[in-house]
């Protein structure tokens, strides 16, 4: 994955956390590790990896490879 498309994954991740539908999310699951790897840098300040990583003030993990390359997770 390049940077460029790291970037418009993060910007789907924001748009689609800006648009919740009465949803409250409480992680989000990076399943590419193209992606992974690229986090921070197209991020740049709205990511932190400190403490396991945040993305827009949620956790984020690595997690299982699948068809996505990112799952968010919502409360029930």
């Amino acid at each position: 994955m390049t940077e460029e498309e790291a970037k418009d994954v993060v910007e789907r991740i924001q748009y689609e956390l800006s648009h919740p539908h009465g949803r409250v999310a409480t992680r989000i699951e990076i399943h590419d590790v193209g992606l992974w790897t690229r986090l921070e840098g197209a991020c740049g300040t709205n990511y932190n990896a400190v403490g396991g990583g945040t993305l827009f003030e949620k956790p984020v993990v690595l997690g299982p490879k699948c068809d996505a390359s990112y799952t968010i997770l919502y409360q029930v």
